[in-house]
């Protein structure tokens, strides 16, 4: 049960793409209007910075808009936001919390754009990437469009672990137009197809799969490069937690909504790839005591005991020697972290504390 979401279904997205390759779209004649979306919540730090680098992206002017939304800051963020208008940046501030997907949806509703581009207040694109997220779209059968999230820090941690596993991921999905969800940093979808039936969660996952439901292909474009800091592992385990309480009530309503459009293999790749990672920690608890119980018996099993117990020690030295100990050998202790991580989101959203409001962590 471990093996099938980590190793078996990778091997399979490998093969549907050696067999059943898309073909490769057309390219636009003139580039469609684009509307650039940003959330910001008390982003005096980073606000000013963030919109700069929008502003001197490599697209069509004329055919490119800015648009930010601010989630009643206290800070100097509406003051800076402000200081932009006039250079291709429109401005909505709420008078209530509503949350970044809420803010996204009202942000969709006044934009020009036929392709919607989704970003966060602390990114960097590089100088091409909205161009990058775009392109894909002159084939009119793509619906979404997902961009590549880099570590801007040298140091090897859980998150950047877990981001190069999921791009690997996405770059076999896309060769089949079968990407399942999008980064909330960096993606891009058609303005036709974002319609979330709930505001509130209306996130980068549901918004992805969703278009998939109406028979789109959602890709993956490593080129369009979106630069964050990322945290330390601490900091991202409390992430990952709220990331699956907040997405697990999604999966299982997005697959029974793929099941009612009899879209049966997106079904089962959510049931695969998210819905039994996410449970992964059960299994792997389960595996580590059942290597103790077969220790008691004279047989060749004796060897799977002593491969999960030597896997567990690596992960249990990997937290106590911390960074100090060679990024390969913590790899046991990542996914030890991902494991518990998710086990707990699920028990928070299985209790109803899932969190859809909240403020960023410290950077």
């Amino acid at each position: 049960m471990i093996l099938l979401p980590m190793v078996v279904y990778p091997f399979i997205i490998f093969l549907l793409g050696l067999l059943f390759p898309r073909r490769k779209g057309s390219s636009f004649q003139e580039y469609p209007i684009v509307s650039v979306m940003v959330a910001a919540r008390n982003e005096e730090k980073c606000i000013g910075e963030r919109l700069q680098n929008l502003l001197t992206q490599d697209y069509p002017q004329d055919r490119f808009e800015i648009l930010v939304a601010s989630d009643v800051s206290t800070d100097r963020t509406d003051e800076i936001i402000e200081s932009f208008r006039g250079n291709g940046v429109r401005f909505l501030r709420t008078e209530k919390r509503m949350g970044k997907s809420a803010l996204m949806v009202e942000l969709s509703k006044i934009a020009r754009g036929e392709i919607l581009v989704f970003t966060d207040a602390n990114t960097q694109f590089n100088f091409d990437t909205v161009r990058e997220l775009v392109e894909p779209f002159a084939d009119p059968t793509v619906g979404c469009v997902d961009g590549s999230k880099q570590n801007s820090l040298n140091s090897i941690t859980c998150e950047s672990i877990y981001w190069r596993y999921e791009q690997m991921l996405k770059a076999l999905g896309s060769r089949i137009g079968a990407v399942l969800g999008a980064t909330g940093a960096v993606f891009a979808v058609r303005k036709s197809l974002y319609n979330p039936p709930d505001p509130a969660r209306a996130d980068d996952f549901e918004t992805a799969v969703s278009t998939r439901i109406e028979g789109f292909a959602c890709l993956y474009n490593h080129r369009a490069i979106a630069v964050e800091p990322t945290p330390d592992d601490v900091s991202q385990y409390h992430r990952l937690v709220r990331i699956v309480s907040w997405m697990i009530g999604s999966a299982f309503s997005l697959s029974a909504r793929a099941v009612k459009r009899n879209r049966f293999g997106l079904a089962l790749q959510l049931a695969v790839h998210k819905i039994l990672r996410w449970n992964m920690g059960i299994f792997a608890i389960i595996a580590s005591i059942a290597s103790v119980l077969l220790a008691v018996y004279d047989s060749p099993l004796n060897l799977l005991f002593l491969s999960v117990t030597v896997f567990n020690f690596i992960a249990f030295a990997g937290k106590v020697v911390g960074s100090r100990m060679p990024s390969p050998l913590r790899l046991p202790y990542f996914f030890w972290l991902m494991c518990l991580a998710s086990l707990s989101g699920i028990i928070r959203a299985a209790s109803s504390r899932s969190v859809s409001v909240w403020d960023h962590s410290a950077r």
